[in-house]
């Protein structure tokens, strides 16, 4: 054998392994699952079934269709399937021949760029909420809660929930994406992410989210990113209506500053868009609306760390809220 056929043989057998180590490493992956919708918009199948999650990592790392042929044990037929109930379910589409999930896709690399990436965002955002906490603390004293509750133990819902997250999300969507509609999928709305968590301590990557659940006559709701596997039937916390609509008015005050923000840095965000590569998978949309999680959440972790809100021992705070 020549030396130009040793080195070549060489090279084939360390990409074959890169490959299959590659592979092998999201088989190994703790996958988890997040949706952003309202209603009934949500998947009407199961994404976990035959690995088609798995599939989509695939693709989104750029493994080779065959690498997951072999590690399942697939058929051509079957591997067809997978592709055909996902381009149908808008969950995937053809580009140059290659398939891309139109899904938000992260493993643990994604995520360190994703937060390095949110530094300066967030940043912005920790000191623009230093400088209204005191329009916010004067909102507060109005509520029933402060009769009984300090502004510190709830400072972790108000700032972080109430100014960046659930009582704000739909005004980041519709006045700064400019969507009034989430992404349609299979005659549903809404945005799903698949991402790798590394700590079991925690929900992926540590982000902080929002889940209300409607149990008889009443809504319990949880903030945090110790959520999973939470059964709780009795909140330690309420929030009445008249309550809620103070919290409304909040997130309104520091709305303006918030999308002032978020436009200052529209142009380095399709920047990242495009350098972190989801441009070739996915819309700026949906890619935004879950680096925006990565940003509240780093914005809230400094907010943390410089004594401003006081985050719950266990990483949540739960709380029953009146609506209209």
């Amino acid at each position: 054998m020549t030396l130009r056929a040793v080195l070549v043989f060489i090279l084939l057998v360390r990409f074959c392994h890169g490959q299959k180590s590659a592979i092998d490493d999201i088989f190994n992956k703790k996958i988890e699952h997040s949706l952003i919708s309202r209603g009934d918009n949500f998947a009407d199948f199961d994404p976990a079934k035959d690995s088609a999650d798995l599939f989509l990592f695939t693709l989104h790392k750029n493994i080779p269709i065959s690498e997951f042929k072999k590690k399942t044990g697939f058929d051509d037929a079957k591997i067809q399937s997978i592709i055909e109930k996902l381009l149908a379910k808008d969950w995937l589409l053809k580009v140059n021949d290659q398939y891309k999930p139109t899904v938000f896709i992260a493993d643990s690399i994604d995520g360190i760029k994703l937060f390095e990436k949110a530094e300066p965002i967030a940043e912005d955002i920790a000191k623009s909420i230093v400088k209204i906490i005191p329009v916010v603390e004067n909102e507060f004293r109005k509520t029933r809660i402060s009769q009984t509750d300090n502004f510190e133990k709830w400072s972790f819902l108000i700032l972080s929930d109430v100014l960046l997250d659930s009582w704000q999300i739909d005004s980041v969507e519709r006045k700064f994406l400019k969507k009034d509609k989430r992404p349609e999928r299979h005659g549903k709305n809404y945005y799903y992410k698949i991402s790798e968590n590394t700590n079991p301590a925690r929900e992926s990557f540590g982000i902080y989210g929002n889940h209300i659940k409607k149990m008889n006559d009443k809504y319990i709701g949880v903030y945090g990113n110790n959520r999973i596997s939470l059964n709780i039937v009795k909140a330690s916390n309420f929030v009445s209506k008249t309550d809620n609509k103070i919290f409304e008015k909040m997130a309104g005050l520091y709305l303006p500053h918030l999308l002032q923000i978020l436009n200052k840095y529209k142009a380095y965000s399709l920047k990242v868009f495009d350098q972190l590569g989801y441009k070739n998978e996915i819309s700026f949309e949906e890619f935004y609306i879950w680096w925006y999680h990565f940003i509240y959440t780093r914005a809230t972790d400094k907010l943390n760390s410089r004594n401003i809100l006081n985050i719950p021992a266990r990483g949540n705070f739960d709380y029953e809220i009146e609506y209209e």
